[in-house]
């Protein structure tokens, strides 16, 4: 049984002489994810938090643009004392601030709805292609006019996520003003990277490269998504299947009460500051 919040300290090196400690219990879903929630998630697997896609732009064409599953998993994770949290796919038609509120509303829609002490939902933004085509992305500008919008309007940062590749493919892009650099800064950094260590032969090390920040507008990362249940940074982490399921788990940069205190700060009350 894997422990609630497996501490890595020691095992997973950023360098020979200097040893890091993790906690993975993030688990992130959307509806192509059917897993059960229940309690079993914390008790058998570790998971500490759930981060449901909620809305998905406005050209995918999903019903309402909005992530059929999200609703239903959200409640089920909150009823079983799970962390909760939301993501927006972002994409390239209509402006970030218009998907920004309509992210919100709905988001804001399921969080009512649950019980006053479950009331606080982790907010963050997905920034990748959404289709096949890699030119197929959100502006930047319009990425840094989502971030406005959201924390004019929650009072919070939020979790800016993509895979290593396409951050550092976009380092023009991020340094395109000063602006948007600072307002990407002061966001949290979710970064997927599945890369596992092999030696000479080909072999897989057990060891785990950390994401690579050089460059980027931030310092380190706070959330590590190292596997997606079919590609693994390293064996030595929580699996990325659940009851047979592929799902993809992230690992949060500290130990499990700084994950708290993480939670407790940058979760979103669902009480609006602004219009």
């Amino acid at each position: 049984m894997i422990a609630r919040a497996l501490a890595l300290a020691g095992l997973l090196l950023s360098t020979p002489a200097a040893a890091r400690e993790m906690t993975a219990s993030i688990l992130d879903l959307s509806s192509h994810n059917e897993i059960g929630i229940d309690a079993r998630l914390r008790s058998t697997h570790g998971i500490a938090l759930i981060i449901h896609r909620a809305t998905m732009g406005l050209d995918v064409g999903n019903f309402s643009d909005s992530d059929y599953r999200f609703d239903d998993q959200i409640k089920q994770a909150a009823a079983v004392g799970l962390r909760v949290g939301a993501y927006h796919l972002a994409t390239r038609t209509g402006t970030g601030a218009r998907q920004a509120d309509d992210f919100l509303k709905l988001v804001k829609t399921t969080c009512d709805q649950l019980p006053s002490a479950s009331r606080r939902i982790v907010l963050a933004l997905d920034w990748e292609p959404s289709n096949g085509d890699p030119d197929n992305y959100m502006d930047v500008n319009e990425v840094a006019g989502f971030l406005t919008r959201l924390m004019a309007r929650t009072g919070r940062t939020a979790l800016i996520y993509s895979n290593e590749n396409f951050f550092h493919d976009r380092k023009g892009e991020m340094m395109s003003s000063p602006h948007v650099w600072a307002t990407l800064a002061r966001q949290h950094l979710w970064i997927a990277n599945y890369r596992a260590t092999v030696d000479h032969r080909g072999r897989p090390t057990g060891a785990s490269p950390w994401p690579n920040v050089e460059g980027l507008p931030w310092s380190t990362w706070t959330f590590w998504q190292y596997t997606d249940g079919k590609r693994s940074a390293s064996p030595r982490m929580p699996s990325g299947r659940i009851d047979g399921v592929s799902v993809d788990r992230n690992a949060f940069n500290g130990g499990a009460r700084q994950l708290d205190r993480f939670l407790d700060g940058i979760a979103w009350d669902c009480v609006y500051r602004s219009r």
